[in-house]
């Protein structure tokens, strides 16, 4: 391998050569009594050792573990806020726009006329008001409405009992929060539908729990009446907080400044076998967050009333603070030891709190305890293992030289047999080993290369010829590591140069005098795969630019010959057309259809071809001005059609203003299209930005409830001239959402879709934020 064996200071295998030994050798050697006691002070200290360890590592697993906790429950708290606060706004939106509907504020007039309950049974306004919105309130999941009038008298209702009677759900509202928003969704409350009579002592009190959102019917600025629409709080308000129970005990709920449950309970059949809850009542309004002291889950008594009893921490702290959290434990109502976090909703005047049981919070990191503690027994059992083995060291040490000249021989072949060439330095830059690889590439014997300064010998010279100096080569400075640049070649005995990439690495960088390893691989073969690459990518660069000018040119190349056709059809029509017989008349009119079908096609592909051919700068785009231009576009459609359009909140993004209005007018034209026989078109838009690995990006979801389409359909449909019905069925070229999806790509976004058959389908758009933040 090498051509001196005395300077080979790599592979080099000394057997036979003296090998110094350290004091803790020196020890074990001796026969005496420290030679036998050493191996157990030995393990024993290792044992004391991981003990120690072990016992900061069970703290730091615990702490970890309640830092892993208080994430999940804050998110889970923010989670379920939000989830809530979306559910009001909506609840709060829909009354608001009925408020101003010209049905309600009619009603209202005719009814404040004559505001007796039997006048107010026999009106038409009455029977009207409630076909107009008995459907709508079915459809959202609305119990009922009362339409009061300014003084508070109840003037319609689904229940002909409530009329001419005071409407206590005014005594119900926030007065700041009402002026401010203009709609208010009431907190959850009791009423008695009917109390017993004097003669029924101990009969129960019939009782409902309600709900309102409550928005003013205004008259040129003046309030004249209410609006409320009733909410089952059990059905909607508490499920928006059950999203909030995580794993098997978790548990999210709100209350209000008294400790008084505003949400149903998980654990309502504990709390009724306790005897806290009445069996049949649910735990909305019907319980207090208090601390029994004990768990009474497991059939403890508390030692105090239940009045007496304190709220619980959460409660108490959520109360007078607004937030915070107790990672350590505390007794909820239950008296089962929970951690959790809290935090008071302002808007809502509700206090929202998460918890877990500990038991169940931990169980994960109570099983790593367990498991460290099983590592901690075999650690220290390895260790008392570990004394006895010691007392064999002779033939352990032995062994270790016969595997070491077994991994040297190994080594050897590993050098032998690599792909990549490989070969050493020493302190000098002379070359100490070279494997065959290498001198395959380079064109030398392994002979006519150890023992020489390398860089003299394949280094010497830069690819355009001039001299390399030695000061300057980075990889055969022994103690620095180093990679070829871009463009290094090394040059073989045939004085033939060979692009390379190369690594040199110290054998110790502390002394550069060891020397160092090089390794290196030709790749020529790369360079010349690269160079075709980009001569692809050049040409196919040049080839679509022509195909985009070709189609363009095209298509507006074609719109003059189409305008004569159209023209002297017109001509023909308005001349000739009673002198035609039935089969002229109806040739006549197929060729003024096709021309008319030609002209949109044409006008497709010029509108789809300008999506890349246009050169454009990306601007500031409000989105929700643009559907409120294209709505105002599409009006008379959209009124002729009846169709219900569906606007929530839209981001601003950087985008082209252009691009975007025809996107949304597609889209939107689409769904108006598509509608189903017989059915009222319904169409919604949502909103929303989200932030991930790409950054920020807007996300737009389109539903409609038209004819939809196969699942297996979703990519097909964004085909240039694909439909999915005849042209019988629904007229159109196939290129409007094929143009959708280029536009939302040159935006570096995405266009995706989903449908069933008769049950509508939805468009989801991702648009990036901000252009140009998108990896």
């Amino acid at each position: 391998m090498t051509a001196d064996a005395d300077e080979d200071t790599y592979l080099r295998n000394e057997p036979e050569q003296a090998v110094a030994r350290s004091a803790l050798q020196r020890l074990a050697d001796i026969d005496g009594w420290v030679g036998q006691v050493l191996p157990g002070l030995v393990a024993v200290s290792f044992i004391v050792v991981v003990a120690l360890a072990v016992m900061a590592g069970e703290g730091a697993l615990m702490a970890s573990a309640r830092s892993t906790n208080l994430s999940a429950l804050q998110t889970v708290l923010r989670n379920t806020i939000q989830r809530f606060e979306d559910w009001a706004q909506d609840r709060e939106n829909d009354v608001r726009v009925w408020a101003e509907n010209e049905v309600v504020v009619e009603a209202l007039a005719e009814l404040s006329r004559a505001p007796v309950r039997s006048e107010l049974e026999r009106s038409p306004a009455q029977a009207r008001l409630r076909e107009t919105l008995g459907p709508w309130l079915t459809e959202y999941g609305y119990r009922g409405y009362l339409l009061i009038s300014s003084n508070g008298t109840t003037l319609s209702s689904m229940r002909d009992s409530v009329l001419a009677q005071p409407a206590l759900v005014l005594d119900l509202l926030p007065e700041g929060r009402f002026q401010r928003s203009g709609s208010v969704l009431t907190r959850p409350h009791i009423v008695d539908l009917a109390l017993p009579s004097p003669d029924m002592e101990g009969a129960p009190i019939d009782e409902e729990i309600l709900m309102y959102s409550v928005a003013p019917i205004r008259d040129e600025g003046e309030v004249v009446g209410y609006l409320a629409l009733r909410v089952d709080p059990l059905a909607e308000y508490s499920a928006t907080f059950r999203v909030g129970r995580t794993g098997v005990s978790g548990e999210t709920y709100a209350i209000d400044r008294t400790g008084r449950l505003l949400t149903e309970t998980r654990y309502s059949e504990e709390f009724v076998e306790a005897g806290l809850l009445a069996d049949g009542h649910p735990s909305m309004l019907h319980l207090e967050v208090r601390d029994p002291g004990v768990n009474v889950t497991r059939g403890a008594i508390p030692s105090r009333p239940y009045a007496e009893w304190p709220l619980t921490e959460a409660a108490q702290d959520v109360i007078a603070n607004g937030r915070g959290y107790n990672l350590r434990g505390y007794r909820d109502a239950r008296g089962v030891l929970v951690m959790g976090a809290w935090v008071w909703d302002d808007s809502r005047d509700i206090g929202v709190i998460t918890e877990i049981e500990v038991i169940d919070a931990l169980a994960g990191a109570n099983q790593a305890r367990a498991v460290l503690r099983v590592f901690a027994v075999a650690m220290a059992l390895s260790f008392i293992l570990l004394a006895v083995l010691f007392s064999a060291h002779r033939t352990i040490t032995r062994r270790r030289a016969q595997a070491t000249a077994a991994a040297n021989q190994r080594l050897s072949q590993i050098l032998m047999t690599a792909a990549e060439g490989i070969y050493g330095i020493d302190g000098q830059g002379v070359l100490t080993f070279i494997n065959p690889r290498a001198c395959q590439m380079l064109g030398y014997d392994e002979s006519e290369l150890i023992g020489r300064d390398v860089h003299a010998v394949i280094h010497h010279s830069r690819r355009d010829g001039s001299l390399y100096p030695r000061e300057e080569c980075p990889l055969h400075h022994p103690g620095t590591t180093a990679e070829t640049v871009d463009g290094d070649v090394f040059w073989t005995k045939s004085g033939q140069p060979i692009p390379i990439e190369s690594a040199s690495s110290p054998l110790d960088p502390s002394d550069p005098a060891k020397g160092a390893v090089i390794t290196f691989r030709d790749i020529t073969n790369r360079k010349r795969d690269e160079l075709a690459l980009r001569r692809y990518a050049q040409e196919l660069k040049r080839s679509n630019s022509e195909l985009q000018e070709f189609a363009y040119a095209a298509s507006h190349d074609l719109q003059e010959p189409l305008r004569k056709i159209q023209a002297f059809g017109e001509r023909l029509n308005n001349k000739c057309y009673d002198a035609l017989d039935d089969t002229g008349r109806h040739y006549l009119e197929r060729m003024v259809d096709a021309a008319t079908r030609m002209r949109r096609l044409i006008d497709d592909l010029l509108s789809y071809s300008r999506v890349n051919s246009k050169t454009t700068s990306f601007l500031p785009v409000e989105l929700a001005t643009v559907l409120a231009d294209v709505l105002s576009d599409l009006e008379p459609r959209i009124a002729a059609e009846g169709a219900k359009i569906r606007v929530g909140e839209l981001p601003a993004i950087e985008a082209d203003p252009g691009q975007m209005h025809q996107l949304f007018l597609n889209l939107i034209a689409n769904s108006l299209k598509f509608r189903r026989p017989g059915v009222q078109p319904s169409i919604s838009i949502e909103g929303s930005v989200e932030v991930g690995e790409n950054g920020a990006m807007a996300r737009i979801a389109v539903a409609d409830n038209g004819v939809g389409f196969e699942p297996r359909h979703a990519e097909r449909i964004f085909g240039m001239f694909e439909r999915l019905h005849g042209r019988d069925e629904f007229d159109g070229t196939g290129v409007g959402l094929a143009t959708c999806r280029k536009i939302a790509e040159r935006h570096a976004g995405e266009l995706t879709a989903w449908g069933e058959p008769d049950a509508g389908a939805v468009f989801t758009l991702l648009l990036p934020v901000r252009q140009g933040s998108v990896t």
